[in-house]
């Protein structure tokens, strides 16, 4: 059904290109001198307003206009002004004009023009997509602009192909997140997980980004570690026009606002977005050393236990209002002649989210029956701060040389509550339920990067320096767990606190972790063009380097809280939250104690030295254009960490020759078709290595990495048709193959009563598809202003993708798709702006097909991710300096559902459980924002 969807799609979206009322008038404006096309160019009907741009190729469209005779004024600066008597406009067809415009020279003598190159349209990132040597897609600020979406997650799943895991993880082509790799202004991002090799994309504002280019195909410029694709951001930087603008904005969220909402006590810095030490543990704390090699009724632990801080108390209030602020400068001046220019953007903004998650769990399955190990609602409260900077210098030295200094800084406070109600029906079943999770992350990004570019004749050399930091702490994550029998229902009496015989980290358990990661980089590359610089399809040679040195540090410490005596504590485990920890029940002799849980695994460092060269270039031949090279990356990955009280030492390195080669068949000077090939490296990520074990509270699941990994490699084909009707416009339909050696999974196994996830390397797997993008302006359908003022973008996918797991696979089928990946993908909107009444209005809309969330086996069948409609409106109205925008975000609030295949026949069917389902609710807000001055 879905293949005939998208093939309706396919043909819906031509035949609407094929439409037309009215007529149109299109051309090319030329310069009379060297015949090269005029860019900017304004063709205007005389006596009125109707007209339009040339395009970089010269070319503009009319269209929509009614039969008759016209006179088209054509005009330029520094050109004169051209006239064209006798236009005539026939009903549905086309009248071509080719237009010459001459120099003005008294034009010339008196105006001196100063631009900057805007990338932030949709023009101009078709244009960019269009004379790209690659498959590419992408999405511009214009765009962006345009739709509710606050953070890089949210924007990229508007993209062809593109589907979001975990709310900030991005999915190329049904590739899991981690054969993804990012670059920010052209520097590789850093993995900003603990347990997962990802780019945790909500950490990037959505205002601060010009433009979002998603790389499909390889080439010897980019780096060579990825297969689903690479995601190039380019921060916002000095516009055309200084200006200064305030903007603010409130926000309701169903379920949410105004509601109970559950929180812990935190520090006094948590506003903005970490922790000033308050669930740190005390300077004096022994270390783990010491307290293992104590008793439990040492002294030693008394006093450890008793200078903890005793933070358990639930505490609940109303949820305020969403609220966001944002401050943004862009300001050119001159230094001795020399033109500089700032960008600053600083941004805050706080949100409240609480929603009840159904959480089951099953221990046997059969055709008819389901046997239910545990029944869990919980209740969620989730609050987020985020302040966030940037910070850009552009140097012009002159039209030459040009020096660039970007800063982007995050700074992200998240802290979640959770109280679990429900029934284990293996152990204590005669018991209720009520967990509890309070965790607290703080994380930290910044990206730093110093660019130049210095265009010496038909050479060009460019060069970046960059440093990415990332810091994400874990402080005093506490889990515990209450029980009281079911006799008691319905009455005052209280739960009693579950102690564990030793320690663990999810019975009367704090855990505290940290990572830091820091990487350099630097790249050199050359560009030299033969004949003609100014002609885009000249030849081109190109070589650079690329070399980048990477730290990664990660510790992590737990303690659980015991009975000396579990005869002599039955009052102390009944008390409220608030009391039962307090230091003093803390006692050696008749109360509890501590005890350390922490492994030597639980720690380890890594390194990573990546030394990338690359050669090849460019040339055209007929219609065709020809792009191929030869990248060699050269990569030491070290990482040293301790499993079962042996050291663990990986040592790898890896020299990987990635090709790559694309064809484009120019068809007309509108639409090509483009082919390409590339090889490219998948490598560990330093936690897939580590043997550390991770549990994860949210699906009551353990995670653990393995020092065996090697790297995967993947063949990459693509085949795309292009077209570019009009100015503005896009029609691509593309296919596309990838196989792979060795692919990194995350594998399920059932450790003890809980699934228990490690990673490891497959033998083989393919993926395959179809894409489909529109980017169509109804001017051309219809005659009203509605219509002439609307555009629509549509893009669809279908994807296969198979895993083979090998011929020794136990308890699980051998094939199976690739985690994360949707069989299907769509995506529409459309948009209406009125420039003269300042009015717009936008809908955007995304659907997703089901895809697997948690690998399972046999024994533990897989969970799917169910489909998920979303639907997004945003309307706003410009009032002079001010705009005011009301945003919607998740109108339908469609439930997220995530059920188990019961019966391994890689279908959902109604008997098959649901495993975890929740409604985060719809979100409403209303935006303010000012520009001080223009």
């Amino acid at each position: 059904m879905h293949k005939r969807i998208f093939l309706s799609l396919i043909l819906i979206s031509l035949a609407s290109l094929t439409m037309a009322q009215n007529g149109s008038i299109t051309g090319k404006v030329i310069d009379a001198a060297n015949k090269e096309a005029v860019i900017g160019a304004n063709a205007v009907i005389q006596g009125t307003t109707v007209g339009a741009s040339t395009d970089l190729d010269g070319n503009f469209i009319i269209s929509n206009v009614k039969p008759g005779i016209y006179t088209l004024v054509v005009s330029s600066v520094t050109y004169k002004t051209q006239t064209i008597s006798d236009v005539v406009v026939e009903s549905g067809k086309r009248t071509n004009l080719e237009v010459t415009l001459a120099e003005d020279v008294a034009e010339l003598e008196e105006v001196i023009v100063t631009a900057k190159k805007e990338i932030a349209t949709d023009v101009n990132l078709l244009s960019a997509i269009r004379d790209s040597k690659l498959v590419v897609s992408g999405i511009s600020s214009e765009q962006i602009t345009k739709l509710p979406d606050r953070d890089a997650a949210q924007i990229a799943q508007r993209v062809p192909g593109i589907t979001i895991a975990d709310n900030r993880f991005i999915v190329v082509r049904g590739v899991p997140q981690r054969y993804n790799q990012v670059m920010i202004n052209g520097a590789i991002g850093p993995s900003t997980e603990t347990d997962s090799r990802s780019f945790s994309f909500d950490l990037i504002p959505a205002g601060f980004i010009d433009q979002m280019l998603i790389y499909k195909s390889g080439t010897v410029e980019l780096p060579g570690d990825f297969a689903g694709g690479l995601i190039q951001i380019v921060t916002k930087n000095v516009a055309a026009e200084d200006f200064t603008k305030i903007g603010f904005s409130i926000g309701y969220r169903q379920n949410t606002t105004f509601q109970k909402f559950n929180s812990t006590q935190g520090s006094s810095t948590d506003f903005l977005g970490f922790d000033n030490g308050f669930r740190d543990l005390p300077s004096t704390f022994p270390t783990t050393t010491q307290l293992q090699a104590s008793g439990r009724s040492s002294s030693l632990r008394e006093r450890a236990g008793q200078s903890l801080t005793n933070n358990f108390e639930l505490l609940s209030a109303n949820a305020p209002v969403d609220f966001s602020g944002n401050f943004t400068t862009s300001q050119t001046f001159k230094i001795a002649g020399i033109e500089v220019g700032n960008y600053t953007s600083l941004a805050y903004s706080k949100s409240f989210k609480k929603f009840d998650a159904e959480f089951n769990r099953y221990n046997e399955f059969t055709s008819t029956t389901l046997t239910p190990r545990f029944s869990f609602v919980d209740n969620t409260s989730n609050k987020e701060v985020r302040v966030s900077a940037l910070h850009n210098w552009d140097v012009k030295l002159n039209n030459n040389h040009r020096i660039e200094f970007k800063n982007f800084f995050v700074q992200l406070g998240e802290e979640r509550t959770t109280v679990r109600n429900g029934v284990d029906f293996v152990q204590l079943s005669n018991n209720d339920r009520t967990n509890y999770e309070y965790y607290y992350l703080s994380r930290g990004i910044y990206s730093g990067q110093l660019q130049g570019t210095h265009q010496l004749g038909q050479s060009k050399f460019s060069w970046m320096g960059g440093v990415n930091r990332i810091t994400k702490s874990e402080p005093d994550y506490r889990r515990f767990r209450t029980l009281r029998d079911q006799s008691l229902r319905g009455t005052e009496e209280p739960y009693f606190m579950q102690l564990p015989p030793n320690s663990n980290l999810f019975d009367a358990s704090r855990f505290w972790s940290s990572l830091k990661d820091v990487s350099y980089s630097n790249g050199l590359n050359f560009e030299h063009k033969f004949g003609n610089p100014d002609n885009k399809r000249t030849p081109v040679f190109r070589a650079g380097t690329l070399v980048e040195f990477r730290t990664r540090d990660f510790d992590a410490r737990y303690l659980s809280y015991l009975a000396v005596d579990p005869s002599a504590v039955q009052d102390i485990i009944t008390l409220p939250l608030s009391e039962v920890f307090a230091s003093g029940n803390i006692d050696r002799n008749d109360g509890l104690t501590i005890e350390e849980g922490t492994n030597a695994s639980d720690s380890y460092t890594g390194t990573n030295r990546l030394m990338a060269g690359y050669i090849g270039g460019s040339f055209p031949a007929g219609k065709f254009d020809f792009s191929a090279g030869l990248r060699v990356e050269y990569n030491q990955q070290t990482l040293k960490a301790i499993s079962n009280l042996e050291p663990v030492n990986v040592d790898n390195d890896v020299v990987a020759p990635l090709p790559s080669l694309n064809v484009a068949y120019n068809l007309t000077d509108r639409s090509l078709v483009r082919v390409a090939y590339s090889r490219s490296i998948n490598r560990p990520e330093f936690r897939e290595l580590a043997p550390f074990l991770f549990y994860q509270f949210e699906l009551d699941a353990n995670i653990i990495g393995s020092p065996e990994l090697k790297s995967a490699f993947i063949n990459n084909i693509d085949l795309r048709w292009e077209m570019y009707p009009n100015l503005g416009e896009l029609v691509s339909v593309g296919a596309f193959y990838k196989s792979f050696k060795d692919p990194i999974e995350l594998y399920n196994q059932i450790v003890g009563e809980s699934p228990q996830f490690f990673y490891n390397n497959s033998p083989e797997a393919v993926s395959y598809g179809l894409e489909l993008e529109v980017r169509k302006s109804l001017a051309s359908l219809g005659v009203s202003k509605l219509l002439r003022n609307t555009s629509l973008n549509l893009n669809a996918a279908l994807i296969k993708s198979e895993v083979d797991v090998g011929a020794n696979a136990t308890n699980q089928a051998r094939y199976r798709p690739l985690t994360g990946q949707s069989p299907y993908i769509i995506n529409a909107g459309a948009y209406y702006k009125n420039d003269q009444t300042g009015f717009s209005a936008n809908v955007a809309y995304n659907v997703f097909g089901r895809r697997i969330f948690v690998v399972g086996d046999i024994l533990y069948p897989s969970w799917f991710e169910m489909p998920r409609n979303t639907l997004d409106l945003q309307v706003a109205k410009e009032f002079g300096r001010y705009e005011v925008k009301v945003n919607t975000q998740n109108l339908l609030n469609a439930k997220y559902s995530f059920r188990q295949d019961s019966n391994n026949d890689s279908k959902i069917q109604d008997n098959d459980p649901l495993m975890r389902g929740f409604k985060v609710g719809a979100q409403f807000s209303v935006s303010l924002s000012m520009k001080l001055s223009k």
